[in-house]
């Protein structure tokens, strides 16, 4: 191919209307980017160069900063499944048999002391998976972002914590899966339904496939 036939296919295969906005707009944020790099020296910026997925982390952090969406309180004296259950319930929180279940697992620990933990809540969208991913694959990502998995105590403090959710929105956590006594691996969900906020479980295997508007909960790293 000739370096002119190269050219009148490329204008050919010219993109138009909103993909070519896409591009221009790409290309003006690369030179704000430019122009606007701290001084650095070359062994800095040479480091960077050699860790695109380090400069991919901080180009997330600051073009893509999501709302922390609350603060939850774990170690607050709740030490048993026993004891969580009763506050759901004084509480007007409703829960399933798995979730219940899964406090019942030797895996389902309880902070020792008072801690504040600022969480998050991503789609699997926003994590860089249009198509949905694998769950795996979903905690991965947040935790290769700096975000940190949560802890299963979250599950039944962030039910009896969050109380103004939005109906029909669902977060799912994204934690180590507890395994259930019949071998099944789930996570905890807090879910506003028409009947009530609940406390649920959803699937957890690393193989479970979720759509892109899924939305997991991470724990803010300090």
């Amino acid at each position: 191919m000739t370096t002119n036939s190269w050219l009148s296919d490329s204008k050919r295969r010219k993109p138009k209307g909103k993909t070519a906005m896409l591009n221009k707009q790409t290309a003006k944020l690369i030179a704000v980017i430019a122009q606007n790099l701290p001084e650095m020296s070359d062994e800095a910026m040479q480091r960077h160069i050699d860790d695109p997925k380090g400069v991919q982390n901080i180009l997330h952090k600051a073009f893509l900063a999501f709302p922390i969406i609350m603060a939850v309180n774990l170690g607050t004296g709740l030490k048993s499944a026993d004891g969580f259950r009763y506050d759901l319930k004084r509480f007007g929180r409703k829960f399933g048999d798995w979730a219940s279940n899964m406090m019942d697992q030797s895996t389902f620990k309880v902070a020792s002391q008072l801690t504040e933990l600022s969480i998050i809540a991503l789609t699997v969208a926003e994590l860089g998976f249009k198509d949905g991913a694998r769950y795996a694959d979903i905690c991965q990502r947040g935790v290769s972002l700096g975000y940190g998995l949560c802890p299963p105590e979250l599950g039944p403090q962030l039910r009896i914590q969050y109380q103004n959710q939005p109906k029909g929105q669902v977060l799912r956590l994204a934690m180590k899966p507890i395994r259930l006594s019949g071998g099944g691996l789930l996570t905890f969900a807090v879910e506003h339904c028409g009947d009530g906020l609940w406390l649920s479980a959803y699937y957890a295997s690393p193989v479970h496939f979720y759509c892109a508007d899924s939305r997991f909960v991470f724990a803010c790293r300090k």
